[in-house]
């Protein structure tokens, strides 16, 4: 486990690089942390060290998958599960086991924990905000 203490945006930045220069290609992160935590802003930073276009990288909230382009290397994808219910069939017409069996890095915001069926392993990357404003971004 690692732990990061970032108390400002370049700091998490930094972590973010950190996190991304450690992922195997066909990883998959699970990005945990309360609403407002900075999930989004890791998963740019993550994305942006891979070779992502950061601009490109927004919340999944309103469209729940995303894919951001890298050339020479399978997209980035990024995935709110916020939205998604509890329903399996769901998951199965988005596509979301296909997607996590496939190739490049999957970035998940509110991970559902039954998703780990679908996954060989995974990355968990915990974003806490304390009360002075720090994040503590842990990984495992």
């Amino acid at each position: 486990m690692k732990t990061f203490e970032c108390p400002t945006e370049s700091d998490t930045t930094e972590a973010g690089k950190e996190i991304a220069r450690s992922l195997a290609p066909d990883a998959t992160v699970h990005l945990v942390g309360d609403l407002g935590a900075g999930k989004t802003f890791l998963a740019r930073a993550i994305a942006a060290e891979l070779g992502a276009d950061p601009r490109e990288v927004a919340s999944p909230s309103f469209a729940i998958v995303h894919e951001y382009p890298r050339r020479n290397a399978p997209p980035i994808i990024h995935i709110d599960g916020y939205r998604l219910s509890e329903n399996r069939r769901e998951w199965l017409e988005i596509g979301i086991p296909e997607i996590l069996a496939g190739p490049g890095v999957k970035l998940i915001e509110w991970p559902k924990q039954a998703f780990e069926e679908f996954e060989d392993t995974h990355v968990e990357v915990r974003i806490e905000v304390s009360a002075n404003g720090t994040r503590l971004i842990q990984t495992s």
